[in-house]
């Protein structure tokens, strides 16, 4: 039934993607950024039993009160097109839609990003969180780790501060940590391994549902560019988890993996004859963009378009085959590849 919450999350995915086959993006973000629950309000036994549900879908409070002149027919919409995906199970009916507010704490990722991102963040908390009860149950010796723990501890502490959150670890070195275990508050190690992780519980939770806003911002639809559509969300967790030259050079190559998978979405060479006359293979990139755009960005009015969707392909295919890549140049060489697509894809009418 609906309270299964895999069975109602595809159920709910199935209307996202209705709504954005019509184009109404709006109604689709609405359901991506919610958290919707099911609850059965009623039981009628005829004909073998119906079950009836109200769906509550808790909205951010900012983005809730941008629906206030449509909010109920925002709720009609969308339990219609419940009602449309549950027709084949006759024992269920959606009684109503509830679009309801919900306070969240808003976390200001940008003072720490010269240090953390969300995720360093909490991998940082559990490696304190582990390192307690690592020392406090024998498996490691606090005069080998306590250095780099007091080290890390600082970090974290100063992160903390500047998110305006209170640190719940009050200790600063292994050794405070060993006077609180040793006094006989807590003899057994499953005691020690209850006590640190409810200490670091409630902050891991917190953080990890506070949403960062991501660094790079799509506009576009990307129906039927599923490809270009699971490229960026690679890229994007890659972003996040690089570390070395390595890992950066692997973000470019998937940034121009992307653009070859965009320049394949869009060229067309009947319509888009190439610049130098000569036929654009499965994987020139370059040709087929720069003869997509002269066609459909052509005249003097549209120049500095030109250029500027021409930059964008130039630097994100620059950036690709850089050796010597750093985080900057794999940012640089993501917000090109996402400018690139928002611009093609505005041109294609998915805006």
């Amino acid at each position: 039934m609906l309270e299964d919450k895999e069975h109602l999350r595809k159920i709910i995915q199935t209307v996202i993607e209705l709504f954005e086959a019509e184009k109404d993006n709006l109604l689709a973000e609405i359901l991506r950024e919610s958290d919707i629950k099911a609850e059965q309000t009623h039981y009628d036994n005829w004909n073998g039993g119906i079950y009836f549900y109200s769906i509550y879908i808790a909205l951010p409070v900012d983005k809730f009160v941008k629906l206030k002149d449509i909010e109920s027919e925002t709720e009609i919409k969308i339990k219609n097109k419940l009602e449309i995906i549950l027709r084949s199970q006759e024992h269920i009916k959606i009684s109503e839609v509830f679009i309801i507010p919900e306070s969240t704490q808003k976390i200001d990722w940008n003072r720490i990003s010269d240090i953390f991102n969300k995720d360093q963040l909490i991998t940082e908390l559990n490696y304190l969180k582990d390192t307690l009860i690592s020392v406090s149950t024998g498996n490691q010796q606090i005069q080998n780790i306590n250095d780099e723990y007091i080290k890390r501890s600082k970090i974290v502490d100063n992160v903390l501060k500047k998110l305006s959150i209170e640190n719940p670890n009050p200790f600063k070195d292994l050794w405070q940590w060993y006077g609180r275990w040793s006094s006989g508050e807590m003899p057994k190690y499953q005691d020690r391994r209850a006590f640190i992780g409810e200490m670091f519980g409630n902050i891991i939770q917190l953080l990890q549902e506070t949403e960062q806003p991501d660094r790079l911002s799509l506009s576009v639809n990307l129906s039927g560019w599923e490809r270009i559509d699971r490229s960026l969300s690679e890229i994007k967790v890659r972003l996040k988890q690089a570390v070395n030259e390595e890992q950066y050079q692997t973000i470019g190559l998937l940034c121009r993996e992307t653009i070859i998978s965009l320049a394949q979405a869009i060229y067309n060479k009947e319509k888009h004859p190439t610049l130098d006359k000569v036929e654009a293979s499965k994987t020139d990139a370059k040709r087929m963009l720069d003869a997509y755009i002269s066609v459909e960005l052509s005249g003097s009015k549209n120049e500095v378009l030109r250029k500027y969707a021409r930059a964008s392909s130039d630097l994100a295919n620059v950036l690709t085959h850089k050796r010597t890549a750093n985080s900057k140049d794999a940012s640089l060489c993501a917000s090109a590849t996402i400018s690139l697509i928002n611009l093609i894809g505005i041109l294609e009418d998915r805006h």
